[in-house]
This record gives structure tokens, C-alpha cells and sequence, in this order.
């Protein structure tokens, strides 16, 4: 995208930026010689071109795009919000992170007993607070450039989610992660509030403050942004979506998502295979589960799409106890994580019917379901008091807690032997 001098001095004004075909907003001025000389100094070789690009056009800002990480056949919607810079008020601003990257670098060297250079071979740059992180390899070789992806992972209660920390090689260079970037949703349809684009399209309408000039700009940058909406209609109706990898997946999570029958079946028609993976490791029979579409999962199951082992802990919250019954016998997996979401968010007879393998497999996975359920209403009683007391701020009153440590005690008092 061509921009006039007064164009650039409006996206400067207003703290926007361009690069690759992306808008970059809390746009920061371009890096300073002295600011790329630092850096370089800790640094096991050059700053690669492409980082230098993104520098010279912002040093830093926010972003509001979708973007998703394959982690060895676990599909991870990664959040890449930041672009780090000195002095900012994130969780950690640039300089935070480099440092935090060189004591993990000394301690790993440490443990593995060799010498340290005290140069980082990889450089972080974006990613969101502690959660997810963005490297450009700075190493001298065939992959310098190359950026790599890292996750956090979550704690098993966190059905279908990644439960490990996760790295990945993303693209080849800067600007090829930049292309990575796109709209699951379209973010000017009004029912897609609260979208990831919502701050962005903020500092959009700020433009229209300049008066015609910057609603012409906004106009322009406009399309930029829905040049990267990805919807998978067009192809749908022309008969090409079965080859498009990307827009097929979305529109199968869309079905899933919305318990739409009809369109589930036009999409089977169309050449969508329902054993694909949408989301972590999971399936369309999955994201049905998620969102409590409990028809158009029997719908599904009456297809023959295979259950997945985590399926049961990703629908607890919704199952009813006929369902979650066929899911075990089809060969989802239970555990105490999976009973203690249905008890609190679900039903309690699909709890019972959850519970049967865990007592019935072995008296270690029998005393470590009541253990689970014993800890977790002590802990729900424990927070009441707090947040009674004020020592813990939360949107749940201390009866709702109380009633969850009474619904867990009552559920465990219940259980046989």
C-alpha cells in the first residue's frame, strides 16, 4: 500500500502503522540507531532484515488479528497482540523480556554444565503478557530469521486446551508471519461484537477526527482489513471450499459452533470431512460439545464421527446423562477434572454416570476422584471466607461457593464404598 507524505503523517499522528498489508495500532515512532546498537550488543548475531523493517516502520505497538499455531497436530488460536517495545506497560515491556530470556538461557546452560556465551540466539518480540511469545532466530544459519512460536500450557482443567508448554517454527521471516494474519470472523458485521478487532477498528474511526483526508485514510486502511477476512461462503456456493484447508475448517466450526444441522450437512455434501481437527486435538463432534449443542452432537455420533478422548471433559458443562453414557462407551475418557465441571456447571446425573469408570478401574483412581472432590469443596469454602472478607475480589457471591462445596460434599457422601 503506496502512502502519500501527508497519508504517513496522519498514521503518525494517530499512532497507526502499516506493514505487510497489516494495521499496527498504539503504533510506537521507528526504532532509533542507538535503540538497534543495544539491542545488537546481546545478541548472538545480526537482527534479521525483516525485524529491522518492522522496526523502522513502528518500534513497537498492538494488533487485532487472528492467528493460529499447528503445535504437532494441536491447533492453537495464538494470541499475538503486542509488539514489544521499551518502556511499555506490559506484563513485561522489551527489555523485561530479553532479560527474562537471558536467565533462563544462564540456568539451562547451568543445569546442562557448559559455558554460556551470554548472547541470545533467539529474540522475543511479540506475543501476549506471559501466555504467548514470539522469537525471531538471530543465530547465524540457515534459520536465522525464522520465527518461532511458544505457548503456555494450562491446567487440565482447561478441556482441549494446550497442558504443556509448546514451540513451534512459524515462518520463515517476520514478514511471513505478518501474511499469517487474517479474520476468522468478519469484524465489521455488528454480530461479531467483541471481536479481536475491536480496539483496532477504535483507532480507525479516530480518523475521521482529521476531517475528509482521514476518513479517506480510514477508507483505505479499511480494506486492507477486509482484504483479511476469511469467509468461507464464496467457496461454499462455488463448489471449491473441499480444497481450501483454512475456510473449510472455519465453516465446519461455524456448524458446529451454531448446532446447525442443515448446514452440517451441506458442508458433508460439499466435501468437509467431520474427522478434521478445528481446535486443539478435537473435531467438529467436539466444538458441537463445547457450545452445549447437544442435538447436532447425536446427530453427528448417528454419522459415525469418532469420539474423541477429551470429549467428555470438553462437554461437561452441557451433557445430560444419556449422552455422556454413549460418549464413554464410544471411548471418551473420564477423570475427576471431568466430574468436578459437570458438578459445578452441569448435570449431576451425567456426573454419576462420569464417575462409574473412576471407581470401577482401580482403588488408586477410585481414592483420587474423592480426594479431587474433597480438595475442591475445602477450596470452595476456603474462598467464600475470602472473598466474605474481602481479601479476594471475585463475580461469584460466597453462597455460590458455599453452594458448590455443599454440592460436592453431598455428590462424595453419595458415592459407593
Amino acid at each position: 500500500m503506496e502512502l502519500s507524505p501527508a497519508e504517513r503523517q496522519l498514521l503518525l499522528a494517530h499512532r497507526l502503522a502499516v506493514f505487510d498489508g497489516c494495521v499496527v495500532y498504539d503504533a510506537q515512532p521507528p526504532v532509533s540507531a542507538e535503540h538497534v546498537q543495544r539491542l545488537a550488543e546481546g545478541l548472538a548475531g545480526p537482527i534479521p532484515e525483516d525485524l529491522l523493517r518492522l522496526w523502522r516502520t513502528c518500534f513497537g505497538g498492538r494488533l487485532g488479528y487472528d492467528l493460529e499455531v499447528d503445535y504437532d497436530g494441536h491447533r492453537h488460536p495464538f494470541s499475538f497482540s503486542e509488539l514489544f517495545y521499551p518502556d511499555s506497560d506490559g506484563y513485561h515491556d522489551l527489555w523485561g523480556w530479553i532479560e527474562h530470556e537471558r536467565e533462563l538461557a544462564a540456568e539451562a546452560a547451568a543445569e546442562e554444565g557448559r559455558d554460556w556465551n551470554d548472547k541470545l540466539a533467539y529474540l522475543p518480540f511479540g506475543g501476549f503478557e506471559y501466555l504467548e511469545r514470539l522469537y525471531v532466530c538471530v543465530e547465524p544459519g540457515p534459520e536465522h530469521g525464522a520465527v518461532i512460536a511458544w505457548s503456555h500450557g494450562l491446567p487440565p482443567a482447561w478441556a482441549g486446551r494446550l497442558h504443556q508448554d509448546s514451540l513451534t517454527r512459524l515462518a520463515d521471516d517476520v514478514g511471513g508471519l505478518f501474511r499469517l494474519l487474517s479474520f476468522e470472523q468478519d469484524p465489521f458485521d455488528a454480530e461479531n461484537a467483541c471481536g479481536v478487532a475491536d480496539e483496532l477498528l477504535e483507532a480507525l474511526d479516530a480518523l475521521e477526527a482529521a476531517g475528509e483526508p482521514g476518513k479517506a485514510l480510514k477508507g483505505r486502511l479499511e480494506v486492507l482489513l477486509r482484504q483479511r477476512i476469511l469467509d468461507w461462503r464464496p467457496a461454499l456456493a462455488d463448489g471449491s471450499l473441499a480444497a481450501e484447508p483454512r475456510l473449510r475448517q472455519l465453516a465446519l466450526a461455524e456448524a458446529a459452533q451454531d448446532g446447525d444441522i442443515d448446514l452440517l450437512q451441506r458442508l458433508r455434501d460439499a466435501g468437509c470431512d467431520f474427522a478434521e481437527t478445528l481446535r486443539g486435538r478435537g473435531g467438529v463432534l467436539e466444538a458441537c460439545l463445547a457450545r452445549g449443542r447437544l442435538e447436532a452432537a447425536r446427530w453427528l455420533l448417528d454419522q459415525g464421527v469418532a469420539v474423541h478422548q477429551d470429549s467428555l471433559q470438553i462437554g461437561a458443562a452441557h451433557l445430560d446423562a444419556v449422552l455422556a453414557e454413549r460418549l464413554l462407551r464410544l471411548g471418551a475418557i473420564s477423570d475427576p477434572n471431568t466430574v468436578l465441571l459437570a458438578l459445578q456447571y452441569g448435570d449431576a446425573d451425567a456426573a454419576r454416570i462420569m464417575v462409574r469408570p473412576l471407581l470401577e478401574e482401580s482403588p488408586a483412581r477410585a481414592s483420587a476422584l474423592r480426594l479431587a472432590l474433597a480438595s475442591r469443596a475445602e477450596r470452595e469454602r476456603s474462598d467464600a471466607r475470602r472473598v466474605r472478607s474481602g481479601k479476594m475480589g471475585s463475580n461469584r457471591s460466597p453462597d455460590d461457593y458455599l453452594a458448590l462445596a455443599e454440592r460436592l460434599e453431598r455428590f462424595l457422601a453419595e458415592l459407593p464404598g
